[in-house]
């Protein structure tokens, strides 16, 4: 009869890597912003959840909303990995910047801008007070 093994071994031996990716808690307020809608007060109570309890409900007919989820502080993530046996946690900001951007397809057209956007992503992707905004995170973590 085969050995039973426990889910979270059975993926990753001692010392392997995990990468994982999570939505920021503030993702809902800055694409809001970025993409007007938070002149919608449904939108804004949508918003107000998230920021709260990170419980992402979208009760509207609005798919542009988004859809039912958990959006993670920094630190949720941090210690969701540690609670899973992980070590070594770190939480990088995947977008940067530069999403925020209306004409951010433009800049990156432009070789310099596009310099420019990448630069200012890697000195500020794991600043801890600027991580958050990203729409999305990078958990990294060795298996202890």
């Amino acid at each position: 009869m085969p050995r039973k093994r426990s889910p979270r071994g059975r993926l990753l031996k001692p010392g392997g890597w995990l990468f994982g990716a999570v939505i920021s808690r503030w993702a809902s307020v800055l694409d809001g912003l970025a993409r007007n809608l938070l002149q919608d007060c449904r939108f804004v109570a949508i918003v107000q959840r998230d920021l709260q309890d990170g419980q992402h409900r979208n009760p509207t007919d609005r798919l542009d909303f988004f859809t039912t989820s958990y959006f993670h502080k920094p630190s949720d993530a941090l210690m969701e990995t540690a609670g899973a046996g992980f070590a070594n946690a770190r939480v990088f900001g995947i977008e940067g910047p530069g999403w925020l951007f209306p004409d951010v397809q433009e800049r990156m057209s432009d070789p310099r801008r596009r310099a420019d956007l990448l630069l200012a992503a890697r000195m500020v992707e794991s600043e801890p007070s600027l991580i958050g905004l990203s729409a999305h995170l990078l958990v990294v973590a060795q298996k202890s």
